[in-house]
């Protein structure tokens, strides 16, 4: 069985590969097979055709993105002790997130939105991957609407799916940014999470 993830796994790794580089019109599944060093008949033993394939690879960028981001946010969330713990580690979400280095990642989250668009199938996935992630962002905030770091009149749910809305909107000035001062962008992101997140 764990041959099977594994091949699996490579298969989804060498779409993803092929993703970054140059798009899903890269996507070869002959190139994929080859890359993951298997036959190209093995890539139909797990994926139907083509664009199963490639939804699965989509699937994984858009969950990746959003694991690295909320990962180290909930551990230093989890070791805070007082609210101004709390406040200090959005602000260093809302540092690390909106880091050049970071848009890469934002830009594929947009990327695969844009995909699920034409795909019931990968809409479905990236919607099972908000969900997921969204309820686990709820969840820490309901913990911290408990010790009175959050409001408690929102939805802890809601403020999840809110927080990640927020992340991915700043898409819309990186698209242009010789425009738009990203600096204070950041500012105004950040002051309006914790406007929204402080206790009544």
């Amino acid at each position: 069985m764990s041959q099977v993830l594994d091949t699996r796994s490579r298969l989804i790794e060498a779409t993803i590969e092929a993703i970054n580089e140059g798009g899903e019109a890269a996507v070869r599944v002959h190139t994929v097979a080859e890359v993951a060093e298997v036959r190209e008949p093995s890539v139909y033993h797990f994926f139907k055709n083509r664009k199963e394939l490639v939804e699965a690879a989509q699937a994984e960028r858009y969950r990746r993105g959003y694991i690295e981001m909320f990962n180290p946010f909930r551990a230093v969330v989890e070791l805070a002790e007082t609210r101004e713990d709390f406040v200090k580690a959005v602000r260093q979400l809302f540092v690390g997130v909106y880091r050049p280095e970071r848009h890469e990642a934002r830009a594929v989250r947009v990327n695969v939105i844009g995909s699920a668009q034409k795909s019931a199938d990968l809409a479905k996935v990236v919607n099972e991957v908000n969900l997921e992630v969204a309820t686990s962002m709820g969840e820490l905030l309901g913990e911290c609407q408990k010790k009175g770091w959050v409001r408690t009149d929102l939805d802890p749910l809601m403020l999840g799916i809110w927080v990640m809305g927020q992340i991915n909107s700043r898409n819309m000035a990186e698209m242009n940014e010789s425009q738009y001062d990203l600096d204070a962008w950041n500012k105004i992101a950040v002051e309006s999470v914790l406007l929204i997140f402080e206790p009544k």
